[in-house]
């Protein structure tokens, strides 16, 4: 195999791929980009972890068609220090593969590329074309709110939900949880698929490089994503996501209105005293005024008060600011709503609508209370 590439297209498509190729050591092969040169002049790359796989088509000038394995970091390593222009790329005996570049060599060793894993096809999916934008939109919305948990699969991605007109998408760590709809034209799906988190990051990266529409389907427990020369799989989480609309609140007895941005201030100053661990903060609403306070034995205690729209009764309740602060960072709204029962009761952040009286997205976020 040998061909001839442009740097900055080959550097390109290696960054995107060492984020998906596998680092740990379990199989290391999937620390390696599969390299095969077409006879069409194309530089197909491909990388997995097993669970992700992404495929990129890159134009070259091919001398000889074939395929090698390298691994993923070291090459991008090494394209990257080199100057811009040509890079030709020549394989050699025992999976070692040379690069020369300008006045540079390297040799490089790679692997066997028949040790590198069949790739899940898309042949035979049904795709619909759906706005890339808008898929991001829903990640950055609900990705913040995944669980980390490794131990809880079952919420270790975001349920997605599509009836053809309206895409929802909902996640949960247990202590908070995201909800976001928005009206797409998008697949059909009977029931819900979950999207991993990785998944879901993979996706946006994919997504924040093209623009337009992109190709949504989903075959044999996996997710495709098709756009420009991309081509991305994601394994669904075979699980049950919770009863998620058992959490949300269905009614409130206290509303408060407040402006976004200071509220999210409020908070970030709050944070500095709070607990480490818990980021405990106390909300006291009275009539037009929310007073946040945060006591740490260790460092001191503050006292932050912010005008709001209230003229309930007065509450007082402790949340985690971290979880409010993510939630309202994701809110595109000047102003929101903070809907409460009691002191013992979830938060339920909504967007409020603008000054024209323009409806809100349909966001909501629930933060469970912490006890105080």
């Amino acid at each position: 195999m040998e061909f001839e590439i442009d740097q900055a297209r080959f550097l390109s498509a290696l960054t995107l791929a060492q984020t998906v190729a596998d680092r740990r050591n379990t199989m290391p092969v999937l620390a390696n980009v599969l390299l095969r040169a077409t006879k069409d002049d194309e530089l197909v790359c491909s990388a997995t972890d097993m669970m992700i796989a992404l495929t990129e088509t890159v134009p070259c000038k091919v001398s000889s068609p074939g395929s090698l394995t390298l691994g993923v970091r070291h090459l991008h390593n090494v394209v990257r220090t080199l100057p811009s222009g040509a890079l030709r790329i020549k394989s050699l005996d025992n999976s070692w593969a040379q690069i020369l570049a300008s006045r540079a060599e390297f040799k490089l060793m790679g692997m066997p590329e028949g040790d590198f894993p069949e790739l899940p096809d898309s042949t035979g999916v049904d795709f619909t074309q759906i706005p890339g934008h808008k898929l991001v939109d829903l990640i950055d919305k609900t990705l913040f709110s995944v669980s980390t948990d490794e131990a809880r699969v079952n919420l270790n991605g975001a349920l997605f939900e599509s009836d053809g007109t309206t895409v929802t998408m909902v996640s949960t760590d247990g202590h908070r949880l995201t909800k976001y709809s928005l009206a797409m034209e998008g697949p059909k799906l009977d029931t819900g698929i979950i999207i991993p988190r990785k998944g879901m990051d993979e996706i946006r990266k994919v997504l924040n490089r093209v623009e337009g529409e992109v190709g949504f389907g989903i075959g044999d427990s996996y997710l495709f994503i098709k756009a420009d020369s991309l081509t991305l799989s994601v394994k669904l989480n075979n699980v049950s996501f919770p009863p998620w609309k058992q959490v949300v609140p269905k009614d409130y007895q206290r509303r408060a209105g407040v402006d976004r941005e200071e509220l999210i201030g409020s908070l970030r100053r709050a944070v500095v005293i709070a607990p480490e661990k818990t980021a405990t903060v106390k909300l006291q609403l009275d009539k037009g005024s929310l007073e946040l306070n945060a006591d740490n034995p260790e460092l001191g205690a503050t006292n932050l008060d912010l005008p709001a729209d209230y003229d309930g009764s007065p509450l007082t309740a402790g949340f985690n600011a971290n979880y409010l602060i993510e939630a309202l960072s994701a809110v595109d709204a000047n102003r929101i709503y903070l809907d409460f029962q009691g002191e013992l009761d979830p938060c339920v952040l909504r967007p409020a609508p603008d000054e024209e009286g323009q409806e809100a997205a349909d966001f909501l976020a629930v933060v469970m209370p912490m006890r105080i």
